[in-house]
C-alpha cells in the first residue's frame, strides 16, 4: 500500500515548483544585493542646495584654495562648513549687482541669510556613514601626496557638486592597499593602514 496520498505526478511538479522557487530566490537575492549595495551606488549624487553656490567660479575662475573656505580640513576630521559671516566677510566688499543694477541672484540670496542671521542649509553631497570614522587632516598631510579633488573630484569646475566617487569601503581600501608611496612612513606595508580600527571605532 503506498505511504502517500499523492501521484507521483503530483509529487513531481511540487519537486519542480520548489526547485525554480529556490533558484529564484537565489538568484533574485544576488541581484537585488549587486544592484542595491554595488560600491558605486551613490556615485552622481548632486543635489539641488538652497543657494546655488557655484564652485567653479570661486575655485575654477578666482582659484580660491579649497581651504580657504574649508578651514578645519587641515586641523581634523571635518572640513567644515563656512558659515553666513565667513562669506560676507568677501562678500560686503565685493560687487553685489549685474551690468543692469540689478542684485546678483546668488548673493540676493546671501544677503537674506545674513540679514535673517539664519545658517544656510546646505545638503550634504560627501556624507559617510555614521559608523565610519574619517579625519581630513590625517589624509591631507605632506606625506599622503593626496590632494582634496582625488576625493571629492575637480569641484573647480562643477558648477554644482556632484559626487564623483563612492566613498564605500571597498574604494577606500583600493587607495588605502597600495605600495607604499615614496613619503609613506617607515615599517608600513601598505600605503595606509588597513585595520578595522582605523575607520571603524
Amino acid at each position: 500500500m503506498s505511504s502517500t496520498i499523492f501521484t507521483r505526478a503530483f509529487d513531481r511538479r511540487v519537486r519542480t515548483l520548489l526547485t525554480v522557487l529556490g533558484i529564484s530566490v537565489v538568484v533574485g537575492g544576488a541581484f537585488g544585493t549587486h544592484t542595491l549595495w554595488q560600491a558605486n551606488m551613490e556615485q552622481g549624487y548632486s543635489p539641488a542646495q538652497p543657494l546655488a553656490f557655484n564652485h567653479a567660479i570661486m575655485a575654477g575662475t578666482h582659484k580660491i584654495e579649497c581651504t580657504y573656505c574649508h578651514t578645519q580640513a587641515l586641523k581634523g576630521p571635518h572640513a567644515g562648513i563656512p558659515t553666513v559671516a565667513d562669506c560676507m566677510k568677501c562678500h560686503k566688499e565685493i560687487q553685489t549687482k549685474d551690468g543692469e543694477g540689478h542684485l546678483k541672484e546668488g548673493l540676493a540670496q546671501l544677503n537674506e541669510y545674513w540679514r535673517a542671521k539664519t545658517p544656510i542649509p546646505w545638503v550634504k553631497v560627501h556624507d559617510l556613514a555614521d559608523f565610519v570614522y574619517f579625519d581630513h587632516s590625517r589624509h591631507l598631510q605632506p606625506h599622503t601626496g593626496l590632494q582634496c579633488a582625488d576625493c571629492h573630484g575637480d569641484v573647480a569646475k562643477m558648477d554644482r557638486v556632484t559626487r564623483v566617487n563612492s566613498l564605500k569601503m571597498g574604494w577606500c581600501l583600493d587607495c588605502h592597499m597600495q605600495a607604499p608611496q615614496k613619503n609613506t612612513p617607515e615599517g608600513w606595508t601598505t600605503r595606509a593602514p588597513i585595520h578595522c580600527t582605523t575607520c571603524h571605532r
